[in-house]
Parts: structure tokens; sequence; C-alpha cells
């Protein structure tokens, strides 16, 4: 009996589809898989790629403004996660004058945009503690190294230029005025201490460029940092023994005392903020400063005030430079503008508003003249 024979042929065709089907599928699998790899590693790179542009400076300038402000120096004082860019620059690169203004934006990792302009300027006297514009002298940081200046985290700060310098950088100027660097946070906050170097720096090459450079400029700056919040103290306000407002200061609901703030870490400048608790958000700020500068400066400024009798020196309602025994002492008081909406809610206006600042005023310097080797004075 003979062997049976298979066709080859026959029997491949015989195989069931399901069979051939698997096969062709583990053919396909490894290609597949391959394809899908190349696209997540490709989406992947997308993402750290995008990353990396919106939330480093990698790749990002060396410098700003025609090299006025240096990128490490910006992120130092900026502080967080972003890519920091230049938004606005005006003024020649080879003049002292200039104004800058850099930018850190992130994405994906909800942090805030910054945004902060540095600039030369001129102020007019005393101007941290009498202008509207430098707010909250108390919550500054200010300079102790022989520099006059300040920074604070949510606002900015600034620089006062040497004396040489105030008709080199924006021209001729009038008695009393001063010529700074200044730095404004329009956006979010910044590092005090990175703020401080970069405005001292700033500073530096704007003297150097006008021909009035200081060594007082070259060192790393050092500041004194005010003070927590606390409770006000209604018999000894700002912590000065015996300075107590008067009556007609306070608005019951809208003005009264609430929490204060104190800078007396620095030598030559102390300052007090009162936050005053309810509706109004009333603030009234205090200072007194031996900062040459500024003294100077207000007493070239003066104007509206008296002089006071036996050469004690000059005073306004808010104001006075009075003749101490280690110099000349600038006095000030100022009041936000929600203070005095709160008094015109009480039906105090016009002059009757002026008596009430007065009257606060003369109080702070009764307390406070003595401690500073001051004569004691009474505001015309």
């Amino acid at each position: 009996m003979g062997t049976p024979t298979t066709d080859l042929g026959t029997a491949r065709r015989k195989e069931p589809v399901s069979t051939i089907m698997e096969a062709q599928a583990r053919k396909k699998r490894p290609i597949r898989g391959a394809a899908i790899a190349s696209v997540v590693v490709v989406a992947l790179a997308a993402v750290a790629s995008s990353y990396l542009w919106w939330n480093t400076n990698l790749l990002g300038a060396d410098s700003f403004c025609g090299g006025r402000m240096e990128s490490g120096e910006v992120e130092a004082v900026l502080g967080s996660t972003g890519r920091v860019s230049e938004v606005r620059a005006d003024g020649d690169p080879r003049r002292p004058a200039f104004s800058c203004t850099v930018e850190r934006t992130s994405r994906f990792v909800g942090g805030g945009d910054q945004r902060v302009t540095v600039r030369t300027h001129t102020e007019e006297g005393a101007f941290p503690f009498t202008t509207h514009v430098w707010k909250n002298p108390a919550s500054r940081s200010y300079f102790t190294g022989g520099v006059t200046g300040a920074v604070s985290e949510d606002f900015g700060g600034y620089v006062v230029l040497p004396g040489p310098c105030r008709d080199k950088v924006h021209g001729p100027q009038d008695d009393g005025v001063l010529t700074v660097v200044e730095a404004e946070v329009e956006r979010g906050t910044v590092d005090a201490a990175g703020l401080a170097r970069l405005l001292t720096r700033s500073a530096r090459q704007v003297a150097e460029r006008a021909g009035c450079g200081s060594e007082s400029l070259s060192a790393d700056p050092a500041f004194a940092a005010p003070s927590a919040p606390r409770a006000t103290d209604v018999q000894n306000v700002c912590g000065v023994p015996g300075f107590v407002l008067p009556k007609e200061a306070l608005v019951t609901s809208r003005a009264e005392p609430g929490q204060e703030q104190v800078n007396e870490a620095s030598p030559g400048t102390w300052a007090c903020d009162l936050h005053l608790a309810g509706s109004a958000k009333a603030v009234v700020s205090f200072s007194v400063t031996s900062d040459r500068n500024l003294v100077e400066a207000a007493t070239e400024a003066w104007g509206g005030s008296a002089t006071l009798p036996d050469d004690t020196g000059r005073a306004g309602v808010d104001e006075a430079v009075l003749h101490c025994a280690d110099g000349d002492v600038h006095f000030a008081t100022k009041e936000n503008t929600d203070y005095h909406g709160a008094l015109r809610a009480a039906g105090i206006r016009g002059l009757a508003s002026v008596e009430v600042t007065k009257a606060t005023f003369q109080n702070f310097l009764d307390a406070t003249a003595a401690a500073h080797s001051c004569p004691r004075v009474t505001i015309p």
C-alpha cells in the first residue's frame, strides 16, 4: 500500500483565514508601535521646548536696553520662573539719561507676569516722604552705606545721584531738585536685595557716563528693612512715647486706630505708616530724616512755609526742617486720598481738613523733636 502524498500548495491554501490574518498583524505591530513612539517623542520634545522657551531664559538676551541692564541682574530682581524680555528702551546708550522696561512672562506653571521700568528722573525736595507717588515710606528698606536710596518689593525704589550729577543728566535744574535713578514695579513683586543691586549699578553707570561718579555707588548696597506690622497703641502711636492722634483726626467706622508698620533700623531715616481700621482704607504716614541730600533739597525747594522764631527752622502744616544739635532734620506727615475721603464723609472739608493735618503734625513734632535733639516748635 503506497504512502499518501500531499500537495504543499494545497495544504497552504487549506490554512484557516484567521491564522493568516494573525501572522500579518504580527508583522505590522512593530511598524505601528515605532510610528506611535516617534509621535510621542516629537510631542514631548515640543512640550519641553515650549516650556523652556516660556519658563526659562535659555538662549535669551545677555543684556537689555543697549547694555543698561544685564540679564542676570534682571532675573535676580524678578526672582521667578519665566522668560525675560525687553519691552521698551528710550535714550542714547552713549548718554546718561535712559528709560528701560523689561518683563518676565511664564506659561504652564501658574506664575504671574512681572514688569519693571528703570529710568533716570528728577524729583523735588524730600520727595520720598512728601509726594503721593511714593507711598507708604515705612514699607521701604532704606540704604545704609552712604547712598540715599530705598527699595520696596511691591512698588520699586530709587537712588539719588551725587550732587555734581544734578545738571548733567537731564540738563540744568532748579534749586531743590534731585536727579535720581528710580524703578517702578508695574506688575507683580520683586526681590528687594536684587532691586537694590540693580539700582545701584544703574546709578553708578549713569554717574560715570555723566562724569560725576562717586565711590559710594561702587559698594554692594546694604539696607535696613522695616518691622512687621503690629497693632497701634493709641497712647504711643508708631511706638513714640506720648504720641497721640487728635480726636478730630479719627472717623468712627471709617478711620480708627488699627495697625502700623515702622522702619527704625536705618541710622538716618525713621518712618511709620498707620493703616487705619475701617471702610476708608486710610493711611497716614510720618517720617524723620537727617539724610543730607533730602534735607538740603527740602530746604532749597521750600515754599508756602514760615520761618520759625529764634532761627529754629521752617515749618508748614505737614513738613518741617528744624535746626537740631547734630544738624538739620526733616519731619513730615502725609495722608492718602482715602483718608481725606473719610474726613469729607464726616463733614471735614477745606480749611477744617487742613487744621486736622496741622494738629496731627504738631502732636508728632511735640513727641519726636526731643529724641532727635531738636527744638520744640509751634507750627504757625
